[in-house]
C-alpha cells in the first residue's frame, strides 16, 4: 500500500458542524431512514425530491433567522439560500402540484438542512432529516393519524419508550399575546421551562402582570390529558379555549382508537416556527438529550401561494434517532466471498459468481 505523504492537519479538517458518517454508523443511519420510509409508504406516502437551495423568500417564516442562512450569489446575480427548512420548500413545491390538480397529497422526503451555528461543542450546521407532509388534511383525525405514523416509526425502530410531547400553537400564541409573539428570547425561556427567566423577560417587554403570571405557570402545565382542564382555569381567552377544545378532541380520539402511544400534553410547548397554527409536537427519548424530531399543523402556510390548504407534517433528526437506538450490529449479507486483486480475472470470476448467489463480494488489494 502507498504511504501517505506528509500533510498539514488543516488539509484534513472539515468545517465544524458538518456531517461525516462512515462505515457501520452510516449503515445504521441508512436503516433508520429506510424504516421511516417503509412506514410512510404503508400509510400511502410517496417520495418527493426537493431542491437543495432556492430563493431566500422561500425560507421566510422558519426558525432560522436571516443571519443563520447560508447564502450565495450565482453567476446570474441571484441571491440563493441553501435549504434551511423542509416544510417551507415542500409547501412551495406542493403548491405547484395543487394548482395543477387540487387533491390530498402525501409526500415523504429525506435530505439535509443547513443553518449556521457558532462553532462550539455540539454545534451542527448540517442536519439529516426524514419526514413527511400531508396536504389537504384538515381536522383532528389527521392530527391523530400523524401522531400514529410518528409512533409507528419509533416502534419499528425499537424505540417503544419514546414520548410524544403535544402542545398547541394557538394556545401558546394566545398566552404570549401580540407583544410576546416572535420574541426569540422569551420563546427560548419557555422552551427551557425557566419561570424566573420568563418573569424577567415578560416584565422587560412590558407585558401586564396577569399575562406575565400566566406565562410563568406554563412550564407546570405538563402531564396527562388532565392538564387541558387545568389550563382552562388560567387561560380563558377565546383563542386559548378553542385550542384546548381541539386538544381535548385529539386526546379523546387517541384514547378511543386504541393508539398505543406514549403521550404527554405540554401547554408550554414551544416550536420556533411561525408557520405552525394548531397541534404541534416533539419526540423525546431518555437516551438522547435533545428532541428526536417533531412537527405539527400549518394551515396558513399555503396562504403565501394564494391557496387555502390545511396541512400537517413532521420530520425526524436521523442523527439523533440513530444515537437513541440500541448498539446492535448492522446485518449485512449472510455470507461473503473474498478474493485478491493479484488473482486478476480469476478473482473477478469468483466475485461475479458470488454476486449471482446473492453473497457479498469483497475484492482486496494485494498484501
Amino acid at each position: 500500500m502507498p504511504q501517505p505523504r506528509t500533510t498539514n492537519a488543516r488539509d484534513l479538517a472539515f468545517v465544524p458542524g458538518t456531517e461525516l458518517v462512515f462505515g457501520p454508523q452510516a449503515a445504521r443511519r441508512r436503516q433508520v431512514s429506510d424504516t421511516i420510509a417503509r412506514v410512510s409508504r404503508g400509510w400511502g406516502f410517496t417520495d418527493i425530491i426537493l431542491p437543495s437551495f432556492d430563493d431566500r423568500r422561500t425560507f421566510e417564516g422558519g426558525d432560522a433567522h436571516d443571519a443563520d442562512l447560508y447564502r450565495f450569489m450565482d453567476r446570474e446575480g441571484r441571491w440563493l439560500v441553501l435549504r434551511a427548512d423542509f416544510t417551507l420548500i415542500a409547501a412551495k413545491a406542493l403548491a405547484v402540484e395543487l394548482r395543477r390538480e387540487p387533491r390530498t397529497i402525501r409526500a415523504s422526503y429525506e435530505g439535509r438542512v443547513f443553518r449556521f451555528q457558532p462553532s462550539g461543542h455540539g454545534a451542527r450546521v448540517e442536519q439529516s432529516q426524514r419526514g413527511l407532509e400531508w396536504v389537504n388534511a384538515p381536522g383532528s383525525t389527521f392530527d391523530a393519524a400523524t401522531l400514529c405514523i410518528a409512533g409507528e416509526c419509533l416502534s419499528a425502530l425499537g424505540l417503544h419508550d419514546a414520548v410524544l410531547v403535544i402542545g398547541h400553537a394557538g394556545f401558546i400564541g394566545a398566552a404570549l399575546g401580540e407583544k410576546g409573539r416572535g420574541d426569540r428570547a422569551l420563546l427560548e425561556a419557555l422552551d427551557h421551562k425557566n419561570p424566573a427567566r420568563i418573569h424577567e423577560l415578560a416584565r422587560r417587554r412590558g407585558l401586564d402582570a396577569a399575562r406575565t403570571e400566566l406565562l410563568a405557570q406554563l412550564p407546570g402545565l405538563c402531564g396527562g390529558a388532565e392538564v387541558i382542564a387545568r389550563a382552562r382555569k388560567i387561560a380563558p381567552e377565546p383563542e386559548a379555549l378553542g385550542a384546548l377544545d381541539e386538544l381535548e378532541v385529539l386526546a379523546r380520539m387517541l384514547r378511543e382508537s386504541g393508539a398505543a402511544l406514549n403521550v404527554l400534553y405540554d401547554l408550554g410547548e414551544v416550536r420556533q416556527f411561525s408557520y405552525y397554527s394548531g397541534m404541534m409536537f416533539k419526540v423525546y427519548h431518555h437516551g438522547v438529550g435533545d428532541d428526536l424530531g417533531g412537527g405539527g399543523r400549518y394551515d396558513r402556510l399555503f396562504d403565501r401561494y394564494g391557496l387555502d390548504v390545511p396541512a400537517i407534517g413532521f420530520g425526524f433528526d436521523l442523527a439523533r434517532l440513530t444515537e437513541a437506538l440500541p448498539r446492535t450490529e448492522v446485518n449485512g449479507a449472510a455470507t461473503a466471498t473474498f478474493a485478491s486483486a493479484g488473482q486478476g480475472a480469476i478473482a473477478l470470476r469468483m466475485l461475479l459468481e458470488a454476486r449471482t448467489r446473492g453473497e457479498q463480494a469483497i475484492l482486496a488489494g494485494e498484501p
